[in-house]
């Protein structure tokens, strides 16, 4: 019962930390100048994160990494 209850902890302290992660890179990418600098910051998140985000976490950065005009 104990190792249950540390367990669901756990998952819940990594949803969390996620979700700061992901609130910290929209406001650090808020700080950079150029658009192409914004895609790469987000797209390295992204990849080194793909296993971690939830799936609406998955699905907004996905459209942030969509080209302008979109895909043909």
């Amino acid at each position: 019962m104990l190792d249950t209850k540390k367990s669901v902890v756990a998952a819940t302290e990594n949803k969390n930390i996620n979700n700061i992660n992901l609130n910290t890179l929209f406001n650090f990418t808020k700080s950079l100048d150029s658009d192409v600098e914004k895609f790469l910051v987000i797209r390295a998140f992204y990849q080194l994160n793909y296993f971690d985000l939830e799936p609406n976490d998955r699905e907004v950065l996905e459209e942030l990494l969509k080209p302008i005009g979109g895909t043909k």
